[in-house]
C-alpha cells in the first residue's frame, strides 16, 4: 500500500466532499426557499378560498336580513301595516272621538248659568274645558304624508338594494369569482393536475439524491481517513485500499452526477417559480375582484345603517303618536266624567232648590202658627187687663202688666241655592 497514494485519496476525498457540501448546501437552501414560497402560496390560496366562501355565506345572510328582517318585518309589517294603517286609523279614531266630545260639550247649555243670567249670555259646557291637547293627533296626522314619503323612498332604495345584492353580487360577481377560482386555483383542479404536488415531490426526490451523494462522499472520506490512520488490520487494509482506490476513480463521475442533480434542482425550481408566478398573478387578479366585492358589501352595510336611522326616526314618531293617543284617551275620559259630573251637578242644584223650598214652607207655616198664637195672646192679655187691671198697681210688675208687645220676633232668610 503506497502511503502517498493514500494521502492523495484523502485529499481528493476531502476536496470533493467540501466542494459538494458547498454545492448541496446552496441547492438545499434554494429548495427550502422555493418550498416556503410554495407553502406560502398554498396558504394564501386557502385563505382566499375561505374568504370567497365567507362572502357567499355573508351574501346569503345579508339577503335573508333584507328579505325577512327589513322587507317583510320592517317595511311591510311595521311601517306599512302597523304605522301607516293601524296607528293612523287609531289616531283618526281618537281624534274624531275627542272632536265629537268637544262639539257635544260646546252644544250643551249650562243650565246653572241660565238661571243666573236670566236666559241671556248663558255659557256652554265647552267654555269650561281646556283646548290645549284637543288637536294633538290632528297635528300628528299632518306629519303622516311626510312619513309615507320617507317609507316610500326607503322602500324604493330597499328594492334596488335587494336587486343589486341578488343579481349583481350574489348571482353574478360571487358566482363568477367562484367559477374563476375553481377554474384557476381550485383545490380539485390542482389535485387532478398535481402540478404543485409534482413539483414538491420532484424536489423532495432531488433532495434525497443530494443526500445520497453527500452520504456516499462522506463514507468515501471516512474510509480514506481510516486507511490513512491505519486503524484496520493488514488483511482488511488491502481490501479497504482497493475500495478507496476504486471510489477515488469514480469521484469525477460522482461530482458530475452531483452537478446534474443540482441542474435538475434548478430546473425544477425554475419551473415551480414560473408556475407560482402565473398562479400568483391569477390569485392577485382574483383577490382584486374579491376586494371589489368586499367594497360592495361594505356599501350594503352602510345602507343597512341608513335603514336603522330611518327605523329609529319612525319608531320615535310611532312612540310619540302612541303617547299622544294615550293623552287623548285620558282627555276623552275626563270629558266624559266632566259631562256626567255636570249632569249630577244639575241634579244637585235641583235638590238644593227643593230643600230651600221646603225650608221656606216650614218657615211660612211657623210664622202663621206664631201669628195665631200671638193674636190669641193679645186677646188673653186684653181680657186679663179688663178684669184685673184696675186692682193691680203698675209697680207690682213694672212695664209688664200692660205690655202688649209680641212675645216673639222672627227673622229668617233662605238663600238661593
Amino acid at each position: 500500500m503506497n502511503e502517498s497514494d493514500v494521502a492523495k485519496f484523502v485529499n481528493n476525498a476531502r476536496k470533493t466532499l467540501t466542494d459538494a457540501q458547498l454545492l448541496c448546501s446552496s441547492a438545499n437552501q434554494r429548495i427550502v426557499d422555493i418550498k416556503k414560497k410554495l407553502s406560502s402560496w398554498q396558504l394564501s390560496t386557502s385563505k382566499l378560498s375561505f374568504l370567497i366562501v365567507s362572502l357567499k355565506q355573508q351574501g346569503k345572510f345579508l339577503y335573508a336580513i333584507l328579505k325577512e328582517g327589513i322587507g317583510k318585518k320592517l317595511i311591510q309589517k311595521q311601517w306599512n301595516q302597523v304605522v301607516l294603517v293601524v296607528l293612523v286609523d287609531e289616531m283618526k279614531h281618537w281624534q274624531h272621538k275627542i272632536t265629537t266630545k268637544v262639539e257635544k260639550l260646546d252644544g250643551i247649555v249650562n243650565e246653572l248659568s241660565m238661571a243666573e243670567n236670566d236666559d241671556t249670555g248663558s255659557s256652554k259646557l265647552g267654555d269650561y274645558i281646556s283646548r290645549d291637547n284637543v288637536n294633538l293627533l290632528y297635528d300628528k296626522l299632518k306629519e303622516v304624508p311626510v312619513i309615507e314619503r320617507q317609507i316610500e323612498n326607503i322602500g324604493l332604495q330597499y328594492e334596488n338594494m335587494v336587486k343589486k345584492l341578488n343579481k349583481e353580487l350574489i348571482e353574478t360577481k360571487l358566482a363568477d369569482i367562484t367559477r374563476t377560482f375553481q377554474s384557476k386555483l381550485g383545490i380539485d383542479k390542482l389535485m387532478e393536475a398535481g402540478v404543485a404536488e409534482r413539483f414538491s415531490r420532484e424536489l423532495t426526490d432531488l433532495e434525497k439524491d443530494l443526500a445520497e451523494i453527500m452520504n456516499s462522499l462522506t463514507q468515501h472520506f471516512d474510509k480514506a481517513r481510516l486507511l490513512q490512520d491505519k486503524k484496520v488490520s493488514n488483511e482488511e487494509c488491502e481490501d479497504l485500499y482497493k475500495v478507496v482506490q476504486g471510489d477515488d476513480q469514480e469521484l469525477s463521475n460522482i461530482f458530475k452526477t452531483l452537478h446534474e442533480v443540482i441542474d435538475d434542482v434548478d430546473k425544477a425550481i425554475l419551473n415551480l417559480n414560473q408556475f407560482l408566478q402565473v398562479k400568483t398573478n391569477e390569485k392577485n387578479e382574483i383577490h382584486a375582484k374579491v376586494s371589489e366585492i368586499i367594497n360592495d358589501f361594505n356599501k350594503n352595510l352602510e345602507y343597512l345603517l341608513i335603514f336603522k336611522d330611518i327605523s329609529d326616526l319612525i319608531d320615535t314618531f310611532k312612540n310619540s303618536c302612541t303617547q299622544d293617543i294615550q293623552v287623548t284617551k285620558e282627555l276623552c275620559e275626563f270629558y266624559d266624567n266632566f259631562e256626567e259630573s255636570y249632569r249630577n251637578l244639575v241634579l244637585e242644584a235641583q235638590r238644593r232648590k227643593e230643600v230651600a223650598n221646603k225650608m221656606r214652607t216650614i218657615l211660612n207655616d211657623c210664622e202663621k202658627q206664631l201669628q195665631n198664637l200671638n193674636a190669641q195672646d193679645q186677646k188673653e192679655r186684653q181680657n186679663f187687663i179688663a178684669e184685673n187691671g184696675s186692682y193691680l198697681p203698675e209697680t207690682i210688675w213694672p212695664s209688664k202688666i200692660d205690655d202688649f208687645s209680641s212675645l216673639y220676633t222672627l227673622q229668617y232668610n233662605v238663600k238661593e241655592p
